[in-house]
């Protein structure tokens, strides 16, 4: 009975985390603008009357104002994305608890998790190793030990009670495998349904957060840039 409580006790400290990270991840959206440039106003140099008042006015100076701004500020993306634009369709998707979701957009198939699955010694800890499809050799990494922050990084697949992912992920062109313990739902999802994210600081896999879910939904293409970045150990 005391290990079950201590389980069970575990698993509602992890979910208070998430909703946590999840809280933090839609406020993360929100950020405003920052203004760079001001106007002075005119400046106006009166002269003695002689017979008449004269009135000289000189044309409005621009003057450029220094600003601090912060790094994260320096890369905006205020556009929806091309696949955004309209209605679009994601699939989501759970890993460790975390709910998350891809664009069909970007989407390249779903793999159910096989033993074939290879190590590969000299890698970064979330690359789980090599998988054979078709015509295709899938690098399956651990999304989980991306996403979340630092002090709530996941154990290891298979230690601490953290069971092996059912299922594959595919994006990349069929080159990387996103490792997900369950696929949940396919839902179709207007623009305004989305806080998109205006400015990438350091999740830039952030897309934005799908409201009423509170879900984050995964920018493909830059997650994919990551992981190829971070493929090999430092």
């Amino acid at each position: 009975m005391k290990n079950e409580k201590n389980t069970g006790t575990t698993l509602v400290d992890q979910q208070h985390a998430i909703n946590a990270y999840l809280d933090s991840l839609l406020a993360e959206v929100t950020e405003p603008a920052v203004e760079t440039q001001t106007q002075d106003s005119v400046v106006v140099a009166l002269h003695p009357p002689v017979e008449a008042p004269e009135v000289e006015v000189q044309e409005p100076v621009q003057v450029k104002q220094q600003v601090a701004v912060a790094p994260e500020a320096l890369e905006k993306t205020s556009d929806i994305p091309a696949w955004a634009e309209e209605r679009f369709q994601c699939l989501v998707f759970t890993v460790y608890g975390l709910k998350l979701a891809v664009p069909l957009d970007g989407l390249n198939g779903i793999l159910t998790w096989s033993e074939e699955v290879v190590p590969m010694p000299g890698h970064a800890p979330h690359f789980l190793g090599l998988l054979k499809s078709h015509e295709s050799t899938v690098k399956v990494v651990d999304p989980a030990l991306l996403v979340m922050p630092e002090g709530r990084t996941p154990p290891a697949i298979g230690q601490e009670g953290r069971t092996r992912p059912e299922t594959i992920i595919l994006i990349g062109g069929k080159r990387w495998g996103l490792a997900a313990d369950a696929v949940s739902e396919t839902m179709t999802l207007s623009p305004d349904e989305v806080h998109w994210r205006s400015v990438r600081g350091k999740r830039k896999w952030l897309a934005g957060t799908i409201i009423e879910q509170m879900c984050a939904l995964l920018d493909v293409e830059e997650f994919a840039r990551i992981l190829e970045s971070r493929e090999q150990l430092d």
